[in-house]
């Protein structure tokens, strides 16, 4: 018997296909490994992935012909043409197969990718990420890693981080592990304004949640994006940021000793850290709705950020 397709019509166009499966009577709860956790796509339906892919390159068409990218791209490259860039790295999409913002910041990163003339793999990861998505990354040419680094990150080369509407303590954790200048000159990063950060949240909070971004404030060379994608949800607040190696230089020695990890709270929290992620208890049979629903709100919290 033929398997059944249904299919979902997204607010952009994007027509989702799914494999219409029945849920085995008796259902069994089983555990993952720590770090090989990926939630379930909340329907429990996989997509057909060859069709995504189609679709896909439609969204990836659309937005390669916009103004905005022209734009974008006429901002970064005087900046990333000067440098031997070795690695781009994505950190927290969403879920790719279901949010049409998430589909658009995934083109995004790989029409830059082909405009820098960058050969190499765009690494991937969020904690969100289903199986299906990674396939779907994996059929792309990207690596998608297994393991939630929280945002720290070494820049050993010149290296292009892609933080999409990310929290800021995924920013404050990539600077803390880089934090020398030899090491950030290697940090590009494109992200949430780090400038409307430090005007917008409290500087007593900002000290607990993003002090590594007050540190830099006085060296960090930033570049708006102009919203002008059609389209306005997915871009916005978005700048390019890299820092000037000159001022690093010159900064004493006693600066660089603000080595002391970052540590949050579970009141500021925005971003699943690995030990929510690890832990966690998928069942089938429902019996565990308290752990998917932490990391379901954490989910939340990063989307309305």
């Amino acid at each position: 018997m033929s398997k059944q397709l249904a299919t979902d019509q997204r607010s952009d166009g994007f027509v989702l296909v799914t494999k219409n499966k029945r849920k085995p009577r008796n259902s069994v709860k089983r555990t993952t490994k720590p770090a090989d956790f990926q939630p379930d796509r909340d329907d429990k339906s996989p997509i057909d992935v060859d069709l995504f892919l189609r679709c896909f390159n439609e969204t990836q068409y659309d937005l390669k012909s916009s103004e905005y990218l022209k734009n974008t791209v006429g901002k970064v490259l005087p900046v990333l043409g000067t440098v031997k860039l070795e690695r781009i790295v994505c950190l927290g999409l969403g879920k790719v197969t279901e949010c049409p913002i998430s589909r658009h910041q995934l083109a995004f990163i790989r029409c830059l990718q082909e405009k820098l003339s960058f050969d190499g793999t765009i690494e991937y990861f969020d904690p969100v990420f289903c199986e299906q998505t990674i396939v779907i990354l994996e059929k792309l040419g990207g690596v998608v890693s297994r393991e939630n680094y929280e945002g720290k990150y070494s820049a050993d080369v010149a290296t292009l981080f892609y933080l999409p509407h990310c929290p800021k303590q995924i920013s404050n954790n990539l600077l803390w592990k880089n934090w020398n200048s030899q090491l950030l000159k290697n940090v590009f990063l494109i992200g949430n304004s780090f400038a409307g950060i430090v005007e917008n949240c409290p500087k007593r909070l900002l000290q607990k949640t993003g002090h590594f971004i007050l540190e830099v404030e006085d060296f960090c060379r930033e570049i708006p994006f102009d919203n002008t994608f059609r389209h306005k949800d997915i871009f916005n607040d978005t700048s390019f940021h890299y820092f000037d190696n000159s001022v690093a230089r010159e900064k004493p020695t006693k600066f660089w000793n603000l080595i002391e990890e970052p540590q949050y709270t579970d009141e500021d929290l925005e971003l699943i850290t690995r030990n929510i992620q690890k832990g966690l208890i998928i069942s089938d049979n429902g019996n565990n709705k308290g752990n998917e629903q932490n990391i379901e709100e954490a989910s939340h919290r990063i989307e309305s950020h």
